[in-house]
Formats: structure tokens, sequence, C-alpha cells
């Protein structure tokens, strides 16, 4: 079970990048409505969690893993970034 410490800095976490962000119960079970329409729950098909600790955990979670994946993603990196970065390191080299 997570302590009420690290709950409250998970919230605080997913409210600073989702602020219009609430606990919703549906049918006796939670997650956390992004406030733009769910899209992260049903990108990554998270099911609802059966505490509201839980919820608030895994939608932290699926935070991290869109971060990391919008951050490593080909089509983010153009060529004109990749020719800057390789130009910059290749006057480096024949420097030595």
């Amino acid at each position: 079970m997570i302590d009420s410490k690290k709950l409250q800095r998970i919230k605080n976490r997913v409210i600073k990048l989702y602020p219009k962000s609430k606990l919703v119960m549906v049918g006796g079970r939670y997650y956390v409505w992004d406030g733009e329409g769910n899209k992260l729950h049903t990108e990554y098909m998270i099911p609802p969690q059966k505490s509201a600790a839980m919820a608030w955990y895994w939608f932290n979670e699926i935070i991290k893993t869109n971060q990391n994946i919008q951050r490593t993603h080909p089509n983010k990196m153009s060529t004109d970034d990749f020719e800057k970065k390789f130009n910059r390191i290749s006057k480096r080299n024949r420097k030595k």
C-alpha cells in the first residue's frame, strides 16, 4: 500500500501536469480523469483500480511512460537537429 506522503507527492505531480485531473469512481472502481478526454487511459488501456491510491499511482506511471516515449520517439527528432549534432561532434573529433 502507498503511504500518505508518497500519495500526496504523486497527486501533486499529476495535478501539476494535468491541472483539471480528478478522481472518478465508476462501478465501484476508481480511475483518474485527466481533464482532456481521458486519452492516456484509453491509449495505454489501464483498467479502473480497486482503490483510489492505486488509481493515482497508475496514472502517475502512465505519465512517466508517456513522457519517456515522447522524449525518445524517432519522429520527434528532425534531420536538421541530427546534422547539427553530427557536425558539432565531427568538429570536436577533427581538432584532436
